[in-house]
């Protein structure tokens, strides 16, 4: 499978890359990225480094770039509190995520064969509200942007059911590779995640698909 991976600078998505690069069922990786990445991914064969710095727009010369990718896996975004604002936030976490989804829609899932469907596999959060009237008393523009994401992306899919499907993760939280044993411990019971057990879940449910389109952190530690 040949895939889009976008947020390759950051947490998560840095760990989506090396583990697309060390699973054989992932035959290309396009990273798109504003920034240079580490050495050990800029030199792996598998992986097409494509300098964006858009993320809200996608121009014909770079969707044939993409041409060949069947899926993406989308890490952009965090918690509201990691923005300078709720507007910039929602604008990195949203708008970004919604723009990739309709390009590629249009540009890309047309040439894939046409039993074949482009998948997207979105880095939610665990408690990502879609009610976006609905009071909530903790990580509240957080838990609604995670919401509004999600909702976009599932609204698109109904929408375009003949050629793009949509999954979203939920993670209670994400552990560092090299997590204590009490880390490790709190993984396996309270539905954190290991972050390369994360990266090795999305990759397949990008290859796979998954029954449901909510993947909450109780099953995604099991995928």
């Amino acid at each position: 499978m040949r895939i889009i991976i976008a947020g390759a600078t950051g947490f998560v998505g840095g760990a989506v890359v090396r583990q697309a690069i060390a699973n054989e069922r992932i035959t290309h990786a396009f990273v798109l990225t504003r920034k240079p990445l580490p050495e050990d991914i800029a030199k792996s064969p598998k992986v097409t480094i494509i300098q964006h710095n858009d993320f809200s727009a996608y121009p014909p010369e770079l969707l044939e770039q993409l041409a060949e990718a069947e899926g993406c896996v989308w890490a952009i975004g965090g918690r509201a509190t990691q923005f300078p604002d709720v507007e910039t936030a929602r604008k990195v976490s949203v708008d970004y995520a919604l723009a990739a989804a309709r390009a590629f829609i249009a540009g890309l899932a047309p040439k894939l064969p046409e039993s074949q469907k482009f998948r997207f596999v979105f880095c939610s959060g665990k408690f990502a509200e879609w009610d976006q009237e609905k009071s909530l008393l903790w990580l509240k523009d957080t838990r609604r942007i995670k919401g509004q994401v999600e909702k976009g992306l599932c609204d698109l899919a109904d929408a375009n059911k003949d050629k793009f499907e949509v999954w979203a993760v939920r993670p209670a939280a994400i552990l560092k590779k090299y997590a204590g044993l009490l880390d490790t411990f709190t993984a396996n019971t309270g539905g954190f995640i290991d972050v390369d057990k994360l990266a090795k879940a999305m990759l397949k449910i990008a290859l796979d698909g998954y029954a449901d389109r909510i993947v909450e952190a109780d099953a995604l530690v099991k995928i």
